[in-house]
């Protein structure tokens, strides 16, 4: 059989010129050689029949683009007209192929690609070492296969001090360029940390993504993991990594998308929100078909991938039209993103080839030129923040200066209208006076937790009560009634709690007063929240009083207006044991 094998290699080879590598360390050698493509991707050298089409190939660099089972053949010969035994590494220079197969006039089959790694070294593309002995000709098939990335290579003779230079200088390039995009991942990181704002997590995670993606291209995720990792692991999770790429796409059009979205504001825009919901959507649906279909999707998806980008650019011109902040910052960085990305795929693509086809880093250039552009906007963003920080904190200093200026100055109305009016007041006008100075004394209660708490919009209802109920029981300091305040977790608007206050100063007054024969017994206060409705319930322990013939009192004629008019609630009073009030609001 191996004799069979070397036969057909030798007669398919005739037609393909050798090339000469024995007086150069670096050969390029597909412009040299020819090429079959196989639909279906099912042969072995073997299997190849005699009247396949293999042509002469033109180019030094082969690109199919994005395709599902279809292999490349590339047929060469080469010889060593050199005196001198020579050793070269036939280099394909694409780390993410899946299946990178050479056959050996002598007979022999090397595997490679993400599928065939049983190593990792310091080279991650695939390097085939031959050795030619003086004036030795032969002849080689190469067979390149990839569904989970694009199908491009070069593919040269090289001397081992060549293939490591090129290696170390892509490496080099790659390190400086992955070092900006993590350096400015911890630095939009930390400045989350800091302002808590979405904006900054979803660009943490946008740029997290796509440099993650892109070191996965690359291989240069394995160079990361590698302290970490053995080489048993990281040739596993290389073969999920391959599988995942299509995903990989998916997921860094998504990150994109939401954070676009909070970046500019687009809920804004209504139909422009809405179109970005669509988009999410079909991101979705390509997932769970690629998922649970075929991977021959893939192309579908960078389509689909390009779409997006293309909108993106289009709704950027259009916020620039509405002369939109940071608009035109957004449109050249995003621009330049879609030029360095559309670049990139038309070199995969073959579409777009370089001088010597060489890959000049047009996506990680554009990617760190847009991480650098979208930094420097939300810095100044930053910026802002803090002067809103500062405003709002002095906003709060002079509100809770306020308070206190207004509880010192019902403090002196009740002082001054106390001294004024006292001593021409009868025992009955100087008790109306002592009930009118508890209610204000219950209001000034309120600004004088307001100046107290960071919170100026609502107060913790418990705290509230209890310094309330403390100022009303020093007015009966011979009383021996214990008062009980159940408000756990309950928090109360400005409003309900000067209005609530109210009503608990009058009902525990008139309840200190004249509930209890031998000033003793307890008093019981609960205020609970629960289906978007307040209930506040005042029970005691005393005598109770028919409501009949009290409704007509100042205190009580008070605490139904406040109820009805200012709390928009209901009251019900029961006096089966003692005095139950109980008073529902929203």
């Amino acid at each position: 059989m191996q004799k069979l094998l070397v036969w057909c290699l030798f007669a398919l080879s005739l037609s393909a010129a050798s090339i000469e590598i024995g007086q150069n360390d670096n050969v390029s050698l597909l412009e040299h050689s020819e090429i079959f493509i196989e639909k279906g991707a099912s042969f072995e050298v073997g299997d190849i029949p005699s009247h396949a089409s293999f042509t002469p190939y033109n180019s030094n660099f082969m690109s199919q683009g994005y395709t599902a089972n279809e292999a490349v053949w590339v047929r060469f010969s080469v010889k060593n007209e050199s005196s001198e035994t020579i050793k070269r590494f036939l280099h394909v220079n694409n780390s993410m192929l899946d299946s990178v197969v050479l056959y050996d006039s002598n007979g022999s089959v090397t595997k490679s690609g993400v599928m065939y790694r049983t190593d990792l070294g310091d080279i991650y593309d695939y390097y085939f070492p031959i050795q030619l002995n003086p004036l030795e000709e032969r002849s080689f098939y190469l067979k390149v296969l990839s569904n989970s990335c694009a199908v491009y290579f070069h593919l040269h003779a090289e001397s081992e001090a060549v293939l490591w230079q090129k290696t170390l200088n892509r490496h080099l390039v790659l390190t400086i360029l992955f070092s900006i995009m993590g350096t400015l991942i911890v630095y939009n990181a930390f400045i989350y940390l800091f302002t808590k704002e979405r904006v900054y997590l979803l660009y943490v995670l946008y740029l997290s993504i796509t440099t993650y993606n892109d070191l996965s291209y690359t291989a240069m995720i394995f160079f990361i993991v590698k302290p970490f990792m053995s080489y048993v692991k990281i040739i596993e999770w290389s073969y999920i990594d391959t599988y995942l790429g299509p995903l990989y796409t998916i997921v860094v059009t998504l990150s994109a998308l939401f954070f676009v979205r909070d970046f500019m504001r687009l809920e804004r825009f209504p139909k422009i929100h809405r179109s970005f919901k669509g988009l999410v959507l079909g991101c979705g649906c390509f997932a769970l078909i690629y998922i649970f279909g075929s991977d021959v999707i893939f192309d579908w998806i960078i389509y689909y991938m390009c779409l997006i980008l293309l909108y993106i650019f289009a709704v950027a011109i259009y916020l620039v039209y509405k002369k939109e902040e940071n608009s035109t910052y957004f449109l050249v960085s995003w621009g330049v993103n879609v030029i360095g990305l559309f670049l990139f795929l038309l070199y995969n693509m073959g579409l777009y080839i370089p001088h010597n086809g060489e890959y000049l880093y047009f996506y990680e250039l554009s990617m760190v030129f847009e991480g650098l552009v979208f930094s420097i906007i939300l810095s100044k963003r930053l910026n802002r923040t803090k002067a809103l920080a500062t405003a709002l904190d002095r906003e709060r200093i002079l509100i809770r200066e306020l308070h206190h200026r207004v509880k010192n100055n019902l403090q002196f109305i009740v002082s001054l209208y106390r001294l004024k009016l006292r001593p021409s007041l009868d025992a009955i006008g100087k008790s109306r006076l002592v009930e009118a100075e508890s209610n204000v004394r219950s209001i000034g209660k309120i600004h004088e937790i307001l100046h107290a708490h960071q919170n100026i919009s609502e107060l913790t209802a418990s705290v509230y009560i209890n310094d309330l109920i403390q100022e009303i029981k020093r007015g009966y300091p011979q009383s021996n009634i214990t008062v009980v305040i159940e408000a756990d977790e309950v928090a109360l608007t400005i409003d309900h709690a000067i209005y609530c206050g109210l009503v608990i100063n009058e009902l525990v007054t008139n309840a200190l007063k004249y509930a209890f024969d031998a000033h003793e017994g307890e008093i019981i206060l609960q205020l609970t929240y629960a289906q978007k409705t307040y209930c506040l319930e005042i029970y005691d322990s005393g005598k109770g009083f028919e409501w009949d013939e009290a409704k007509e009192s100042f205190g009580l004629s008070l605490v139904k207006r406040l109820v009805k008019d200012e709390l928009k609630g209901t009251l019900h009073y029961d006096h089966a044991h003692g005095s139950r009030y109980t008073i529902r609001w929203r």
